[in-house]
């Protein structure tokens, strides 16, 4: 949501003309403005996933994710690297699924 699409959200909650809002409706707004960007970064994440889910498979092979984290940090060590493998690939299992890839993703 974008500033465009909360001005006429926004003229709502101050409908007495004061401009002013309550904590109240500052936190509804906050939150409403938190979701929806959850929800938009979590899509997009899901659609950088699909792009490296080979196969359409539900995980992505950590050799691969391996040569996408060298591409992005091609100074990164093979120690810290596997390092962020075993972090990532939190089951053992060889591959990363989205729930994974999206707690790599959020830090």
């Amino acid at each position: 949501m974008g500033l465009t699409e909360l001005r006429p959200w926004l003229r709502r909650l101050t409908a007495d003309g004061s401009g002013k809002m309550d904590f109240e409706d500052f936190a509804m707004v906050v939150v409403k403005f938190i979701l929806e960007s959850d929800e938009d970064m979590t899509e997009q994440l899901r659609e950088a996933f699909r792009l490296y889910d080979k196969g359409n498979q539900g995980y992505i092979v950590v050799d691969d994710l391996k040569e996408i984290l060298r591409a992005v940090d091609d100074k990164m060590s093979d120690t810290d690297l596997n390092g962020l493998i075993k972090e990532i690939d939190q089951d053992g299992s060889g591959t990363v699924d989205f729930d994974e890839f999206l707690e790599m993703m959020n830090g």
